[in-house]
């Protein structure tokens, strides 16, 4: 994240003249404990609203005022003592505060102290668990991470939670700095790559529908996660009502300032047993660009949502654009940064991961390209999830797959398609020139059209529009709803809005959709975050 101003890369040189003291509630913890740092100065003087203080990386970080991986500034106080509580992420080594004083609360940073070495519990704690589904019915996914690769992976499941009786064991993988294409995310330190850990997956088979099954991942020699739970999915076609979430452009908290509410409103409906299905989160997920610690960050953050609900995700600008590296691209893209016609706006806007560490992190259906574009249905929902990163014009091997997938679906069974990529066809504000909104209704919205998709939701700017049924830039009862949902976490948009014809409503706050649809009939709602009250709402019914 961004240093604080004037904080120099030099060694911070000890001033024992106006010493802090820097202490720890505990040198111990597993993820989401909070630690309380409390510091104390020795002399009279309140310290400056911009000292700070961070955590490091003692064994690479050495006196290196700014490669910290995180920091918080003191604030304005008139007392010589004073506390921060720190949420912990498991990152798998150990870690130490450091207090840097601003001299003169002008000038650059001296350093002051140091807290004792904490240290993760177990090292090897299962953390980021979080589901998702595959082709099949009678499947799901189960992925972790721990900083050990020695033991297979495990989970223990069954339908008592007293009484795991089933077992399956898993794969492992990992990534390293060297795998990503180009810049930060090839340079390795604490505001760069770090070591992601072993990333493991285990594939359970034969699941019956819509039951609860209960599960722990780990092993006996490293430990066992709590035992937790999930409902296995529903049957192609099935004629339950089913309830699930969307959103994108959510990142995480406390960077990206609106996350932390969506996560809470979400994990909120997962606890209250409305019974959801998946979560959607359409592009720009962690926003690390090439940060690593901001992906184990992600992960943490989410999993109370994701090891219950699965995580379906789609890829976003920031994490696949890049420039250079593209023997590297995961998705195989053809050329050296992708896809980058004149008239898009393609950029360096994943800090050069490419792609790579979302791939190796989740596992989505194989039937197309995931996690890039695929499809999978829920029940009568047949969703299908593309990618406005990638080539989608005509006789591409995406639009291709788009077009058969849509032309294989049998209606009869799966009545709704729901269409998913990152960024907008159809946006009203009127801050920027997108010419590839206009390339996307050039070549997709027909392809929409044709094959009666009901919705398609994007996000990309940071706010929330719905249109009409549409087609054409002009309302058509044998349209497709639009949905613009990217009002999950980054900062609102605060362009100004056109007069469409199409818009039906829009507002520029924090906020998540939640889809409840059966055969006949769909009802779309969107919460703010600020109140969870119903901001916007349409109901759509089959004949």
């Amino acid at each position: 994240m961004p240093s604080p101003y004037s904080c120099q890369r030099g060694t911070g040189v000890s001033d024992s003249s106006n010493a802090i003291i820097l202490e720890v509630s505990s040198t111990a913890y597993n993820a989401y404990d909070i630690i309380n740092v409390t510091w104390t100065s020795t002399t009279s003087t309140p310290p400056c609203a911009d000292d700070f203080i961070a955590v490091f990386f003692p064994e690479i970080s050495v006196n290196l005022t700014c490669s910290y991986l995180d920091y918080e500034f003191i604030g304005n106080t008139t007392e010589v003592e004073g506390n921060q509580y720190w949420e912990m992420i498991n990152l798998r080594r150990i870690l130490e505060f450091r207090y840097y004083q601003r001299q003169n609360c002008t000038g650059n940073y001296t350093y002051k102290a140091g807290s004792p070495i904490i240290h993760p519990i177990n090292y090897n704690e299962p953390t980021g668990i979080h589901l998702s589904y595959t082709s099949n019915d009678d499947e799901m996914i189960v992925m972790y991470t721990t900083s050990s690769n020695i033991y297979t992976p495990e989970i223990q499941y069954g339908l008592d939670p007293s009484q795991l009786q089933f077992n399956q064991t898993g794969t492992t993988d990992t990534y390293s700095a060297s795998d990503m294409c180009e810049g930060k995310a090839n340079i390795t330190g604490p505001q760069n790559f770090i070591d992601p850990g072993y990333i493991h997956t285990i594939l359970l088979k034969n699941l019956m529908p819509a039951t609860i099954y209960f599960y722990r991942v780990g092993n006996e020699v490293e430990g066992w996660s709590p035992v937790i739970h999930f409902i296995s999915k529903v049957v192609d076609g099935a004629s339950d009502t089913l309830s699930f979430i969307a959103y994108g452009d959510m990142g995480v908290s406390p960077v990206q300032t609106g996350a932390a509410g969506t996560m809470d409103r979400v994990h909120e409906r997962v606890l209250q047993g409305e019974n959801i299905a998946v979560v959607l989160h359409i592009g720009d997920v962690s926003y690390a660009r090439g940060i690593g610690a901001l992906w184990d960050r992600f992960m943490t953050e989410i999993q109370p949502i994701a090891q219950t609900v699965p995580y379906m995700l789609g890829v976003g600008n920031h994490e696949y654009d890049h420039v250079q590296g593209g023997q590297k691209d995961p998705s195989h893209a053809p050329g050296d940064g992708g896809f980058r016609p004149k008239w898009g706006d393609y950029g360096y806007d994943s800090g050069g991961e490419c792609a790579v560490p979302i791939v190796h992190r989740f596992s989505m259906p194989d039937n197309g390209n995931g996690p890039f574009w695929y499809s999978f249905n829920l029940g009568s929902v047949h969703i299908l999830m593309f990618s406005t990163e990638h080539n989608f014009t005509r006789a591409s091997d995406q639009y291709l797959w788009i077009e058969n997938d849509l032309r294989s679906v049998d209606r009869a069974v799966t009545p709704w398609i729901i269409t998913a990529s990152h960024r907008p066809m159809y946006a009203s504000e009127t801050d920027e020139a997108d010419l590839i909104k206009l390339m996307l209704q050039l070549y997709l919205e027909p392809l929409l059209y044709k094959y009666q998709v009901d919705i398609n939701i994007f996000a990309h700017k940071h706010s929330y529009e719905r249109s009409c049924q549409m087609y054409r830039n002009e309302c058509n009862p044998n349209g497709t709803v639009h949905l613009l949902i990217g009002m999950a976490g980054q900062n609102l948009d605060d362009g100004q809005y056109s007069n469409a014809t199409w818009s039906q409503y829009h507002d520029q706050e924090f906020g998540y959709t939640q889809f409840i649809v059966n055969r006949t009939d769909l009802h779309f709602m969107y919460f703010h975050n600020k109140d969870n009250q119903l901001a916007d709402e349409v109901y759509l019914r089959k004949k």
